[in-house]
């Protein structure tokens, strides 16, 4: 099994427990393929209600994006509520929040339930605006949800009280919800697989499936390890999935773009008094967006777009991040990096993930666009209700048009050709 990468989180994990391979032929009512936010989320959910299942991941638990995010939990999509009720209606834009909101609650709950060490706090998140555009946009929001959704929970702040609270003056102010919160993503997604095998849910790693076929009512999932017999398959690779034998056309209905991050040295005591004193995480409204927290060790942990193929070992990759660190945070200009790492995220067409079936019994959740902390939890909820039978709300985040992406093979270069278009957007509008 190859190591897990280098990271600010593995760094400081505590989380201790290995999951062993699977042991030859298996028989299971459920079979959830990847060990990651969205696979735990189903088993959770599935074992809430009773149900068996089984989950198989190749690599290894938290070895993709949800050991590698940045490890918030934000209730809010990609676009504004205001937005979404524009092209959507009201009720279905209240719907969204709603369901956003009830997932972020979740995390909680999950934390709760399953007593997992991983430095949870839930006491607010800030999207900062990047622009007047954008600031315009976030104050909608706060208005379009008291007016339609009776809810007060997200406020502004306007640019001086942004500027305090972040430790920065590129920002034209922000928009804080204080049900938003972060974690430690490694040791949440290894917490909560430890608590669903105390619980009796099977954890198999270093097991790859290779190819799904039908047999009669029954799926059989072929692995390096062995055969899987199961009446119901849950596929929750999101931007890992690679082409599978009998998965269709799965793997191209999202496009993997790598998300860098960096980490600081610890910050002296100078150093942490002018940077992001409210302590709270912070993902700003940019096409391209940037992230950053500060860690319980006083480190900064940064993150963005860095270069979208992924190359992690290549310092040359993290220079555009650590440019925006600086420029956002002066003074920490030419600080020590002690780590520096990426991941893929899966990005949809239309912003939203979505969840759906691919045959009878064959269901599958992808495409967070790096909001996945919150969402996988949403959506493994939905995966385990279609395990079961049982009926999901219509809405935007289901499968109904999501096809697969035009000139899918062309990606990468599309990708860059966009990259840069969202770069030039991002600074005409400051």
């Amino acid at each position: 099994m190859p190591p897990h990468p280098r990271s600010a989180w593995r760094a400081t994990s505590v989380a201790q427990r290995t999951f062993p391979n699977l042991d030859g032929d298996r028989d299971t009512d459920t079979l959830i393929i990847g060990a990651g936010f969205t696979g735990l989320s189903t088993a959770r959910d599935l074992l809430a209600k009773g149900a068996e299942c089984l989950v198989v991941d190749g690599k290894d638990v938290a070895f993709g994006a949800s050991g590698r995010s940045g490890g918030f939990a934000v209730p809010r999509y990609k676009a504004n509520y205001s937005t979404l009720a524009k092209t959507f209606g009201n009720a279905m834009a209240v719907h969204l929040f709603r369901e956003v909101v009830g997932a972020t609650d979740a995390i909680a709950q999950t934390v709760e339930t399953f007593k997992i060490d991983c430095s949870y706090q839930r006491n607010g998140h800030v999207t900062p605006a990047h622009s007047p555009g954008a600031l315009e946009g976030i104050e909608a929001d706060v208005a379009f949800l008291k007016a339609h959704a009776e809810d007060d929970g997200a406020h502004i702040l306007d640019r001086k009280a942004t500027a305090e609270a972040l430790g920065t003056e590129v920002y034209f102010g922000a928009y804080v919800d204080g049900r938003g919160g972060c974690l430690h993503p490694y040791d949440y997604t290894r917490g909560l697989a430890s608590g669903l095998a105390d619980r009796g849910v099977p954890i198999s790693v270093g097991t790859s499936v290779t190819r799904l076929q039908r047999d009669g009512d029954r799926w059989i999932a072929e692995t390096n390890k062995g055969r899987i017999r199961a009446r119901c398959i849950v596929i929750a690779t999101n931007g890992y999935s690679l082409p599978l034998r009998g998965a269709g056309t799965l793997h191209r209905r999202i496009v993997p773009v790598s998300s860098s991050v960096v980490a600081t040295r610890p910050l002296d005591l100078n150093e942490s008094r002018k940077t992001l004193p409210s302590l709270l995480p912070v993902t700003d409204t940019r096409r391209l967006v940037n992230y950053f927290r500060m860690l319980p060790n006083g480190q900064l942990v940064f993150g963005g777009r860095g270069d979208i193929t992924g190359r992690r070992d290549d310092p040359d990759a993290y220079k555009m991040i650590e440019g925006h660190l600086a420029t956002t945070f002066p003074h920490l200009a030419g600080i020590d990096i002690q780590e520096r790492w990426s991941g893929f995220v899966a990005v949809t067409l239309d912003g939203f993930p979505h969840a759906g079936a691919l045959d009878d019994n064959l269901f599958y959740a992808i495409g967070y666009g790096g909001r996945g902390v919150a969402l996988t939890s949403l959506m493994g909820s939905r995966l385990a209700k279609m395990a079961l039978g049982e009926p999901i709300p219509s809405d935007p985040m289901g499968d109904q048009g999501f096809t697969p992406v035009p000139f899918h093979a062309f990606r990468r270069t599309g990708m860059r050709i966009m990259a840069k278009y969202y770069q030039f957007r991002d600074r005409i509008e400051r």
